[in-house]
Protein backbone atom coordinates (compact mmCIF):
# COMPACT_ATOMS: atom_id res chain seq x y z
CA UNK A 1 0.00 0.00 0.00
CA UNK A 2 1.32 3.54 -0.73
CA UNK A 3 1.79 5.57 1.83
CA UNK A 4 -0.50 9.36 1.65
CA UNK A 5 0.52 11.76 0.16
CA UNK A 6 2.77 15.00 2.40
CA UNK A 7 1.19 17.76 3.27
CA UNK A 8 3.96 19.02 4.67
CA UNK A 9 7.44 20.02 3.21
CA UNK A 10 9.90 16.99 2.58
CA UNK A 11 13.69 17.47 3.74
CA UNK A 12 16.51 15.18 3.09
CA UNK A 13 19.23 14.10 5.15
CA UNK A 14 21.77 12.12 4.35
CA UNK A 15 23.40 9.23 7.19
CA UNK A 16 26.00 7.27 6.84
CA UNK A 17 25.02 3.27 7.38
CA UNK A 18 27.03 -0.04 7.55
CA UNK A 19 27.09 -2.51 4.63
CA UNK A 20 25.36 -4.66 6.92
CA UNK A 21 22.38 -2.24 7.50
CA UNK A 22 22.05 -1.57 4.16
CA UNK A 23 21.60 -5.54 3.79
CA UNK A 24 18.97 -5.61 6.44
CA UNK A 25 16.90 -2.30 4.65
CA UNK A 26 16.63 -4.21 1.37
CA UNK A 27 15.09 -7.51 2.79
CA UNK A 28 12.80 -5.11 4.29
CA UNK A 29 12.02 -4.14 1.15
CA UNK A 30 11.75 -7.62 -0.40
CA UNK A 31 9.15 -8.20 2.45
CA UNK A 32 7.03 -5.63 0.64
CA UNK A 33 5.71 -3.49 3.88
CA UNK A 34 8.91 -1.23 4.19
CA UNK A 35 8.82 0.41 1.03
CA UNK A 36 10.02 -0.12 -2.45
CA UNK A 37 13.56 0.85 -1.57
CA UNK A 38 16.26 0.85 1.22
CA UNK A 39 15.86 4.52 1.84
CA UNK A 40 11.61 4.36 2.30
CA UNK A 41 12.55 1.39 4.51
CA UNK A 42 15.05 3.35 6.39
CA UNK A 43 12.49 6.59 6.72
CA UNK A 44 9.81 3.78 7.47
CA UNK A 45 11.64 2.33 10.57
CA UNK A 46 13.18 5.33 11.71
CA UNK A 47 9.90 6.73 12.39
CA UNK A 48 8.33 3.88 13.61
CA UNK A 49 11.15 4.07 16.27
CA UNK A 50 10.45 6.83 17.14
CA UNK A 51 6.73 6.92 17.64
CA UNK A 52 8.04 3.82 20.14
CA UNK A 53 10.40 6.22 21.66
CA UNK A 54 7.55 8.20 22.10
CA UNK A 55 4.97 5.53 23.23
CA UNK A 56 7.65 4.48 26.26
CA UNK A 57 8.40 8.48 27.33
CA UNK A 58 12.39 8.32 25.72
CA UNK A 59 11.33 11.16 23.79
CA UNK A 60 9.10 14.03 25.39
CA UNK A 61 5.95 14.73 22.88
CA UNK A 62 6.23 18.05 21.29
CA UNK A 63 3.19 20.08 20.04
CA UNK A 64 3.95 21.24 16.84
CA UNK A 65 1.49 23.99 15.20
CA UNK A 66 0.82 24.42 11.04
CA UNK A 67 1.23 28.28 9.82
CA UNK A 68 0.27 27.37 5.96
CA UNK A 69 2.52 24.19 5.60
CA UNK A 70 5.43 25.17 7.85
CA UNK A 71 5.96 23.77 11.29
CA UNK A 72 6.38 25.44 13.87
CA UNK A 73 6.73 25.40 17.84
CA UNK A 74 5.14 27.44 20.31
Amino acid sequence: MARPTNTLESLSLTIAITPQMKVYLEDLVIKGTYGASPAEAARMTLSRAIDDMLDRGSLERRKFHLQGNQIVQP
